[in-house]
């Protein structure tokens, strides 16, 4: 689907309903995916993987839905509503990894340089799809 064509989907109120439904269950499967990966790294180094599935998970839900408004307040033409719920978007992106970086102890600098470059990665691909989005 091309971005011109998501943007007539997304014009029709019930669409937009659906969307973000798929967009909730998405974010909160990869949610899931991350939480398993990032217990069987940092396990070893004092990270509680209960905790942090909780944080990523309840972080997930206002992240998904903040994102696909900011989206939405956008292509509606709202800039100063896009900009609110794309600030809690980010606050929500970063959360569950705050807490790697407090809660995690005597973690090797590879392992920190990993990660650092995953959140790197995940921070660019989000922002050049955000600004793909903007033209």
């Amino acid at each position: 689907m091309r971005p011109r064509d998501l943007l007539h989907y997304l014009e029709d109120a019930e669409s937009r309903r659906k969307g973000v439904r798929v967009w909730i269950l998405l974010v909160l499967a990869w949610s899931l995916t991350r939480s398993l990966v990032v217990a069987k790294v940092f396990d070893a180094y004092g990270l509680n993987p209960r905790i942090y599935f909780a944080i990523d998970f309840l972080s997930s839900i206002p992240y998904a839905y903040a994102s696909a408004q900011s989206l939405l307040s956008y292509i509606d033409k709202k800039p100063n509503k896009s900009i609110a719920w794309g600030l809690l978007t980010i606050v929500m992106f970063y959360l569950p990894d705050l807490y790697i970086v407090f809660a995690a102890k005597h973690v090797p600098p590879t392992t920190y340089l990993g990660f650092v470059l995953v959140l790197a990665i995940f921070s660019g691909l989000a922002y050049s799809q955000w600004k793909e989005k903007r033209r």
